[in-house]
């Protein structure tokens, strides 16, 4: 039996009378690719900030590795932010800053890295997302795919077990999509990484993904590998990931995250 990394219990959370989650449970197995789906609005990148304790959910439970996430405190949080790490959507980046200056700034500020060694470590988290020779350029001269790929680099600087990646595709071409993909299943064959992968994407989805979740009206309505996605008689699930007009899904959920 998989060691769990991350077990979701019962998640709830509202904006006003908007309910986002309304019990959200669900395990990712250690060194698996999970993804999670939904339609826009389903709130998909709420739950991975809260699995990522950069949101509190109203009630409810998240444990990584055994540890309740939102229960820590002081330098137990700093240390959870290197076990699980976050890429978000439009990589965060610093634009006033260099790309080695970017992928080693949790080093230097948080560790107290000396900045020659945590130079040389950023530079071999450059080569492993393919970004050598990038070191002094500024984020502002990158493409999106490569400033992308520069939060990877940040993310992989402190060794995590685990990452979270919002969005990693978007805005992406094909080409550079398959370039994401292999990324990430680089991330969990050689680096043995668990990587929890929200997205839009099907054909990135089940290029990628051990197993999916799909979020809809606050719960999980499905998990399973691709094979049992695709074949799901779920009319949710069927409708989202064959692109019907008709179903249950409507254009108007009234939340978008």
């Amino acid at each position: 039996m998989a060691e769990i990394a991350i077990k979701v219990e019962n998640l709830k959370k509202s904006f006003g009378d908007k309910v986002v989650h309304n019990g959200v449970s669900f395990e990712v197995y250690d060194k698996e690719v999970f993804v999670i789906m939904g339609p826009s609005g389903t709130g998909k990148s709420v739950l991975l900030k809260q699995i990522s304790a950069l949101m509190i959910p109203d009630k409810g439970k998240v444990e990584v590795y055994g540890k309740d996430v939102f229960s820590l405190k002081g330098r137990e949080k700093i240390d959870f932010r290197e076990e699980l790490t976050y890429v978000f959507q439009g990589g965060a980046l610093f634009d006033s800053l260099t790309v080695w200056e970017n992928v080693a700034f949790f080093l230097i500020e948080n560790k107290g890295v000396p900045e020659a060694e945590a130079k040389e470590k950023a530079t071999y988290y450059l080569s492993l997302v393919g970004l050598e020779g990038t070191n002094e350029q500024y984020t502002s001269e990158l493409s999106g795919g490569m400033r992308k790929r520069v939060a990877i680099a940040r993310a992989l600087c402190v060794n995590p077990r685990c990452i979270m990646f919002d969005e990693p595709t978007s805005g992406l071409d094909p080409v550079m999509t398959s370039v994401m993909d292999m990324l990430i299943l680089k991330l969990k064959k050689e680096l043995h990484k668990t990587c929890v992968v929200v997205s839009h994407d099907i054909n990135s989805a089940f290029r990628i993904a051990d197993r999916l979740a799909i979020l809809w009206k606050g719960k999980i309505v499905e998990i399973g590998t691709p094979a049992k996605i695709k074949s799901s008689v779920n009319p949710v699930v069927n409708q989202f990931i064959n692109g019907l007009p008709d179903g249950p899904i409507t254009a108007n959920l009234g939340y978008e995250g």
